[in-house]
């Protein structure tokens, strides 16, 4: 073959895999939403919001996760839930008299963590802010400024170890303003967003702190006012907002995580802090897809981590029913076997083990792992958590020897006894 001939030849083929790449990167778009015009009125701006709903019923009906009966409720579940946190988080927030909205069992959105309270406030960079409460008992309670989109990279935190807390349990943290030496988030003009987690690994002993928050300086306004102009304005946001939430989330776990990763599989852990997230937090993604008669154990090991858990979640990117199923599991609410590591048996049937988690009949879904407060954001190559596809009559022979079992009243009473925690932590 001439030089010539090579020379077309590979052009040929570099063509071909850059075709191939581009289509592949055009299939890995989320559908665009469409933004609603800043020239629409009040009366104008609630037919928009009516119409994104109507096309976000078009999109999920539309999707590859649209697919068992299970799935389609879910999808539609999907939109309910994303629409109420567009509303609590655009059209009712006042960044001039803001109150925390938390994400809990009714509006999960964001692959929410089972263990965590989250709540979140819309602020205004140029402001100062104090936020006020109690510690309560919970593993960890994190402050974190985002900018204004959920997946912004972080402005500033204060982490567990840093926050100052009285005798009585109480203390004030303050965000923006003069600087300050303890209890103080430097921050930025423009919209940010505060996100407080509250992260609990013993349900049965750990409770909740109750926390508020109040503008404090000279720039807010004397009351709370609502306009027709600013009244359009929430309804536009918060319509905007719905419709890219409502795709985005299913659309990452289509696009980061079953694109890219074989189904029983888990990627390597993953240092959020170093992408703009929390940091001293690694997480490890996988997803799951199993017929009845198989399950998945997973194996992790202990680490310096103030908390790890694990947690299963279905493809619309939201956890599956922590409260009354056992789907994720802490490491104090896990047992450990006699061979030094967790092993975790994802199926859709009972095993009879502990450390079961419940599909609840989803044949397929996703798996997450956080490790929270880590020293050194990273885990020796041999404790990485590894998945073993395995048949469901096989978990025993798999297992380390001895593993002991558990029975239905067993099950029960751990299942009610998230339950309650549950109830707790929200105030249900």
């Amino acid at each position: 073959m001439t030089r010539a001939l090579v020379k077309n030849a590979l052009w040929f083929v570099a063509g071909i895999v850059l075709a191939l790449a581009a289509s592949f990167l055009i299939e890995m778009q989320p559908e665009s939403a469409r933004s609603v015009s800043k020239d629409m009125d009040l009366e104008q701006g609630l037919d928009a919001l009516a119409d994104a709903i109507r096309d976000a019923g078009s999109f999920v009906r539309g999707h590859a996760w649209y697919g068992s009966e299970q799935e389609q409720a879910e999808a539609h579940r999907h939109v309910v839930r994303v629409l109420i946190g567009a509303l609590e988080g655009k059209a009712m927030m006042d960044p001039d008299f803001p109150y925390f909205r938390e994400i809990n069992t009714r509006t999960k959105a964001g692959m929410d963590n089972p263990d965590q309270r989250y709540l979140i406030a819309m602020l205004r960079g140029e402001g100062s802010y104090r936020v006020w409460g109690t510690r309560g008992s919970s593993r960890r309670l994190d402050f974190t400024l985002y900018g204004e989109d959920d997946l912004a990279p972080s402005i500033a935190t204060l982490e567990t170890d840093d926050l100052q807390v009285d005798t009585q349990g109480s203390f004030e943290v303050t965000i923006g303003g003069p600087e300050k030496a303890t209890n103080w988030l430097p921050s930025r003009p423009g919209p940010v967003r505060l996100l407080v987690r509250q992260i609990h690994s013993d349900w049965e002993h750990e409770e909740p702190g109750q926390l508020h928050i109040d503008r404090v300086d000279s720039g807010r306004p004397a009351y709370p006012t609502l306009s027709r102009e600013e009244m359009a304005r929430r309804l536009r946001v918060a319509t905007d907002q719905f419709a890219l939430s409502v795709r985005r989330w299913p659309e990452m776990s289509r696009t980061r995580i079953e694109a890219l990763l074989p189904a029983n599989q888990l990627m390597a852990p993953r240092d959020t802090g170093s992408e703009g997230g929390l940091s001293g937090r690694l997480m490890v993604v996988g997803h799951y897809q199993l017929a009845d008669d198989e399950a998945l154990i997973v194996s992790t090991w202990p680490s310096p981590a103030a908390y790890q858990g694990i947690q299963l979640g279905h493809h619309w990117w939201e956890s599956m029913d922590y409260a009354n199923r056992q789907s994720s599991l802490t490491t104090d609410q896990a047992r450990l076997s006699d061979d030094g590591a967790y092993h975790f048996v994802i199926s859709s049937r009972d095993p009879g083990f502990h450390n079961w988690l419940d599909t609840e009949g989803f044949e397929r879904g996703v798996i997450m792992l956080r490790y929270d407060g880590m020293p050194v954001p990273e885990l020796p190559e041999a404790e990485h958590p590894v998945a073993r596809l395995v048949r469901f009559d096989e978990i025993g022979k798999k297992l380390p020897a001895g593993e002991p079992r558990i029975g239905r009243s067993e099950r029960e009473a751990a299942v009610a006894r998230r339950r309650r925690h549950v109830q707790r932590r929200f105030g249900f």
